[in-house]
């Protein structure tokens, strides 16, 4: 039976490391590009728009497996809306989908909301699935907060709450595996964390000391974040999420640990002081 690969969101943190490991195994696969997109040296490219649905069909038509990441945009739902019956139409059997830690459709937090509410749209899709709910990735020290780092100090309404953080690593190999034979796989939703709960302060204090200076956590009012989000011109959606995700460490929800990467990979998850003397250079 042919095994066909189509990855979503390639040029992302998980994207670009699951691209890697499927070329490793020598997987059948390719990428969904948009039309303005960057391609993924030596894959095939499959032109598409996630806002419209008839482009969509046509590139996931001959594909038996999409794996399926969808960017954080106001319109994130109504685009996996699209994407869940284009996979329909266009005969695809099983949609590996990469959401969140705590994604519940039912939840008063607007992020997991989200989440949850694309979970069960591929849920109910009538065909095969399966759920990869990572934690919050260490990789966002170096990819997204460098300014803030170089400056001293990182500013967040987080308080003490631990998180289990994961290096974007662990969830590519753990998408790997299940993308290796989904069937086996099927109905299954894996929560995917490192092996130890980190506040954001002890997590500074590894970043300070691989680079050999201070660099501070500072605890600011939710208020005060989400005016400096309102100042970067980001749309309100996507600020209500990310202050419900803020809200989600700072009640200490972000903590849980999962074996799920170790039971996927046969490896235990790789560790935030690996990770930081690996990347000690972003940091200085």
């Amino acid at each position: 039976m042919s095994h066909r690969i189509l990855v979503t969101g390639a040029t992302g943190h998980i994207g670009r490391e699951l691209v890697r490991r499927l070329q490793q195994q020598r997987a059948d696969c390719a990428v969904l590009v948009s039309p303005s997109g960057r391609t993924v040296p030596g894959v095939l490219g499959v032109e598409a728009d996630f806002a419209d649905p008839a482009s969509l069909a046509r590139a996931f038509k001959g594909f038996d497996t999409l794996f399926l990441l969808l960017p954080l945009v106001p319109e994130k739902l109504a685009l996996a809306r699209n994407a869940v019956n284009a996979a329909r139409a266009a005969g695809v059997r099983h949609i590996v989908r990469s959401s969140a830690a705590g994604a519940d459709a039912g939840s008063p937090v607007a992020i997991a909301r989200l989440q949850g509410q694309i979970d069960e749209l591929v849920q109910t899709s009538g065909l095969g699935w399966t759920l990869l709910r990572p934690s919050f990735f260490m990789q966002n020290w170096v990819n997204y907060h460098g300014e803030q780092l170089k400056a001293g100090a990182w500013h967040a309404p987080t308080g003490n709450g631990a998180i289990g953080v994961i290096d974007v690593r662990d969830i590519a190999d753990s998408a790997a595996a299940v993308l290796a034979d989904p069937a086996a796989h099927a109905g299954r939703s894996y929560t995917l964390t490192g092996a130890e709960a980190l506040s954001n302060a002890q997590q500074l204090a590894a970043i300070s000391e691989a680079a050999g200076r201070r660099i501070d956590y500072v605890d600011v009012p939710e208020s005060a974040a989400e005016a400096a989000m309102l100042g970067m011109g980001m749309p309100a959606p996507v600020i209500e999420w990310f202050m419900s995700l803020h809200h989600v460490v700072k009640q200490g929800w972000a903590a849980g640990l999962s074996d799920d990467v170790q039971a996927l990979t046969g490896h235990a998850p790789r560790r935030f002081l690996d990770f930081v003397a690996e990347n000690a250079g972003a940091f200085r």
